[in-house]
């Protein structure tokens, strides 16, 4: 059955996550329910945001034994990042790399042509059409960092980690999914954060169309949100 949204008693110390945001709901619900103990996140950016809601949700239902493994690729925000986490109080090791092998990074070209060129009505896209591949590129644009984070956490947990959140860039979300879900071994529970936006949007309607998904909560909060359940 699908989970639902309850009530719950937020969370103190929690520096920007709203521990009363529909996301945050979500996330500890779902963790109540299915106490996942593999867990990847991409996009961890300051730390604050999804990472904090994965790491209360853990602290909350004291799921101890848990590995959460979060991804940065930007080495300031990384720093930042893991400061952050160590003030919230929650065990997460804060990884500093690109999530995908560097080969599959997006062209120029291939920028221009998915997210300048190509738009859908009522879905986001960040940046000025006349800047958007020049900042886009340099989201992911740190060439001595360490590559396929995402890989190298999927084989730690022999192919089955048991919660995923993908919130990176916005012109990585089809290429981060597309990457992953092919390497599943077994079931796992999906977050996507900015499904009304172009780096998730397509990954909704592919999970729609894919009989190994089950939707089990959307949202139009902030860029929108969802939930789903993986069986390969």
């Amino acid at each position: 059955m699908p989970f639902k949204i309850t009530k719950f008693v937020p969370i103190p110390n929690a520096i920007a996550v709203s521990a009363q945001s529909q996301f945050a709901c979500c996330v500890m619900d779902l963790f109540r329910q299915v106490r996942p103990r593999r867990i990847i996140e991409t996009g961890t950016y300051l730390g604050v945001g999804t990472t904090a809601a994965i790491g209360l949700a853990l602290r909350q239902w004291q799921i101890h034994d848990a590995h959460f493994f979060t991804i940065e690729v930007n080495p300031k925000r990384h720093a930042v990042a893991v400061e952050n986490v160590r003030k919230q109080g929650f065990n997460a090791a804060v990884l500093l790399g690109l999530s995908v092998p560097r080969r599959l990074l997006p062209t120029n070209d291939d920028i221009r042509k998915n997210l300048v060129d190509t738009e859908i009505d009522g879905v986001f896209v960040d940046h000025l059409p006349q800047e958007r591949v020049d900042l886009y590129r340099e989201e992911t644009d740190f060439p001595d960092v360490e590559d396929d984070l995402l890989g190298k956490c999927l084989k730690h947990f022999e192919y089955e980690p048991e919660f995923l959140l993908l919130d990176s860039a916005g012109h990585m979300g089809n290429i981060e999914f597309n990457y992953v879900v092919p390497q599943l071994k077994n079931r796992c529970y999906f977050g996507l954060d900015d499904t009304n936006h172009v780096k998730h949007y397509a990954n909704v309607q592919q999970m729609k169309a894919d009989p190994r998904f089950r939707i089990i909560f959307e949202s139009q909060e902030k860029f929108g949100f969802c939930f789903a359940e993986f069986n390969p």
